[in-house]
């Protein structure tokens, strides 16, 4: 049922606007995260850990997820809900 409504003209738009919300996100928590610790702890990427470089990537990868799921949402609503007869 999912996958049939993806393969409609609505579910392409739907994983377009999906993939432009996640890049969106992605940028800018990027920016927000890496920029703040260089910024805040005057730390040039030069000078991180391996470590630091996991733990960075991976939290700005969770909360892109999370950002997009919920962005999603009403997203759905708006591609696959009802459509008025204007």
């Amino acid at each position: 049922m999912i996958r049939e409504k993806l393969r409609r003209p609505e579910g392409k738009k739907f994983l377009l606007a999906i993939f432009v919300v996640f890049c969106m996100a992605l940028a800018i928590l990027i920016r927000a995260t890496i920029g703040g610790v260089v910024e805040e702890y005057n730390m040039p990427l030069s000078t991180w850990t391996t470590q630091m470089y996991l733990l960075q990537g991976a939290m700005v990868l969770v909360y892109t997820l999370v950002l997009t799921l919920i962005f999603s949402l009403p997203l759905a609503f708006y591609f696959f809900g009802e459509k008025s007869n204007r």
